[in-house]
């Protein structure tokens, strides 16, 4: 036996099938079943109630055959006219074609007249056998070609006789089929009128919302000027006009976040392009004066050094603190912003920042460079977008990856400019929370930077399968 709530479940999914029908179906499915439904029970009240009518039409007239039979056989069987009996229920037989036999009996129950070629059948003589003879009897025999009403009439309150006579009901047969055929075909006429009807009314309905649907399906796309036609005043038609002030709405919301968002990219650059340029200026003002300040203090110590020739320990110890402060600056300038970036282009610039990574740090960097021409240099808010992106992905790596081992990839294809940045390191779940949070403001960003000149940034990683950084820049344009 199936659970309760399996055999809830089969038949929600068996209702939810039977609701998700086309409108169309639904509409002629229920049209199909009110037709045959009503059209069933018409038919067969009407044939029941047409029957019963016919039948009790039919065995009065077969009582009133009989007696009239009767009446015009009196004279005959007074007089002992044998002849003239047989020529009257013969004729009359012949004038009545729904008359299957006539017997006509004396007293006694002795056959004097029929209408059979072979005799009297001996089933009809056993009926009539026990019947009064003194009023007009009733019943009805099956026979192969189905019921016969059986009259027995008396002659002359059965003083002379008495008259059978069998009427087939092969007439109310007839007449009910001819009824069936016409209320068949009035049905038939029914349904086709109900079935254009009903394509009618659902070509009404189904095509306002079909063209609801494609509205729908083009806002979803960010279509927002699409509109829907308004067919009428009904609900369909609210609908259709609510459709199209929530698109009206929706196109001028994304006009005025447009706006805002043209807005805040226009700030970002600024601010992206003045941080630049603060950086350059620090960065030259820590090469050109502090670095430049420290290199002659260097140089006037070890001067001093040697004039006065002194050994002390302690000048040594200081000579070299001096040089790793002229060093630290060095690194400073060029974390900041490095001069070889404006001097030799994006090329240069990374080669020389993956090896300074590898000699700072216990990580292997293969870098390649695919632009074509080999002269050429790239627009240069592209070069340093793309050497900034490389600092925050490196960034990551050294901070959060554990790789031991980076590829770095710049190519370039037709117009279009890709940096690929990929380790070996643990990875993360781009899904998980803390995926999102090992270094979701750095990642976020590189896209800034990168939508700021027409790219975008794609991060592919898994846990334990390592992480690659994908930048692309389309229709850059190269300069000699």
């Amino acid at each position: 036996m199936m659970p309760p709530k399996k055999a809830i479940s089969l038949f929600s999914r068996i209702i939810w099938r039977v609701l998700s029908v086309p409108i169309f179906l639904k509409i002629l499915g229920i049209g199909a079943v009110v037709a045959i439904v009503f059209g069933s029970a018409t038919l067969n009240l009407t044939q029941n109630g047409m029957a019963d009518r016919l039948y009790l039409l039919l065995e009065g007239e077969s009582s009133t055959v009989a007696r009239t039979l009767a009446e015009q056989l009196e004279q005959s069987l007074v007089t002992g006219d044998l002849y003239a009996v047989q020529r009257q229920i013969d004729q009359f037989n012949a004038v009545s074609g729904h008359i299957r036999y006539i017997i006509v009996r004396r007293p006694d129950q002795s056959v004097i007249a029929h209408t059979f070629d072979n005799g009297v059948p001996s089933s009809l003589q056993a009926i009539s056998t026990n019947l009064p003879r003194d009023k007009v009897n009733t019943q009805l025999l099956e026979a192969g070609e189905g019921l016969i009403f059986d009259i027995l009439a008396p002659v002359l309150n059965g003083s002379l006789g008495s008259v059978q006579i069998g009427i087939s009901d092969l007439v109310i047969r007839d007449e009910l089929q001819a009824l069936i055929r016409l209320i068949l075909g009035a049905l038939a006429l029914s349904v086709a009128i109900g079935i254009s009807l009903a394509i009618f009314l659902t070509y009404l309905l189904t095509n306002p919302v079909h063209q609801l649907e494609k509205v729908a399906q083009d806002i979803q796309s960010g279509n927002f000027e699409a509109r829907a036609q308004v067919f009428s005043d009904d609900e369909i038609g609210s609908l259709a006009t609510t459709i199209n002030h929530m698109a009206e709405s929706l196109e001028v919301y994304r006009a005025e976040v447009q706006e805002k968002e043209a807005a805040r990219e226009a700030l970002m650059g600024k601010i992206v392009s003045a941080q630049e340029d603060e950086r350059k200026n620090v960065a030259r003002e820590l090469h050109d004066q502090l670095g430049q300040s420290l290199s002659k203090t260097l140089l006037t110590f070890q001067t001093i050094r040697c004039e006065c020739g002194c050994g002390d320990g302690r000048c040594a110890e200081l000579e070299g603190e001096i040089c790793g402060h002229i060093d630290e600056v060095r690194r400073l300038a060029w974390d900041m912003r490095p001069s070889v970036l404006d001097d030799y282009g994006l090329d240069s610039a990374l080669e020389r920042y993956f090896a300074e990574i590898e000699k700072r740090f216990d990580i292997e960097i293969d870098y390649e460079c695919l632009l074509s021409p080999s002269n050429s240099r790239l627009p240069a808010q592209v070069e340093v977008t793309l050497y900034r992106i490389a600092q925050e992905a490196m960034t990551n790596v050294l901070r959060h990856a554990s790789a031991s081992h980076v590829s770095a990839v710049l190519l370039q294809h037709d117009s279009t400019i890709t940096l690929t940045i990929s380790d070996d390191g643990c990875g993360f779940s781009a899904a998980s929370p803390s995926g999102r949070s090992i270094c979701s403001l750095g990642l976020m960003g590189m896209k800034e930077r990168a939508t700021l000149i027409g790219g975008e940034v794609e991060i592919e990683s898994e846990p334990g399968k390592g992480t690659e950084v994908l930048v692309t820049i389309p229709h850059v344009e190269t300069q000699k």
